[in-house]
């Protein structure tokens, strides 16, 4: 865990899983193990994405972690940070999450794969600061996204993504968005 600069998100995690694990290292693991497998079920097609809503966001982010925490698909009701960012405020959740999902599906026609770059990059920096959930934001967000730009004819390969140089895109994204807007032009391609 300790991934955000706020002690009380670890220690809530532990007093807050569904298998009573009282050890981070060891929910660490069972989240992982949780996750692989229902992230597999899902490419069984086990959870089929009909649209793109954040009603369907936070099914995808339920179905994922339903195994592990309680509030898995719930918005977080407090204020998270990770080393100098600052997600959206916890008042600010519903009114960006439905601005974000409007613009989301009201999205035209890409013409290309520099425009896709482009709009995926914003959509995932955008995703990135809503952060809507106490854990498994940035899963939730790639799966989302991999299945929205299939449904548009591109394929994102990010389990080719370079671990050091997404984080820094991710950590610039916040502020500019060229860096995530390259690391998309080297991960996605048109569908066959």
């Amino acid at each position: 865990m300790g991934k955000y600069n706020d002690k009380e998100n670890d220690d809530y995690l532990i007093k807050h899983n569904l298998l009573e694990i009282n050890s981070h290292k060891e929910l660490e693991r069972a989240e992982a193990l949780a996750f692989t497998l229902r992230a597999m079920a899902l490419e069984q097609n086990d959870f089929i994405f009909e649209s793109f809503t954040l009603k369907k966001f936070q099914e995808l982010h339920h179905y994922l972690f339903q195994d592990i925490y309680p509030f898995a698909g719930d918005f977080r009701d407090v204020q998270l940070m990770k080393g100098a960012t600052r997600f959206c405020q916890v008042r600010f959740l519903n009114s960006y999450a439905s601005n974000l999902f409007m613009e989301l599906n009201e999205e035209p026609l890409w013409n290309s794969l520099n425009e896709a770059a482009d709009r995926l990059a914003y959509f995932k920096a955008e995703l990135n600061m809503l952060h809507p959930f106490r854990e498994g934001n940035g899963r939730t967000i790639r799966i989302f996204l991999h299945a929205y730009a299939i449904s548009r004819g591109i394929e994102w390969s990010y389990e080719t993504l370079e671990s050091e140089k997404y984080l820094h895109a991710m950590i610039q994204s916040v502020t500019d968005l060229k860096s995530l807007r390259e690391v998309f032009l080297e991960t996605i391609q048109y569908i066959g």
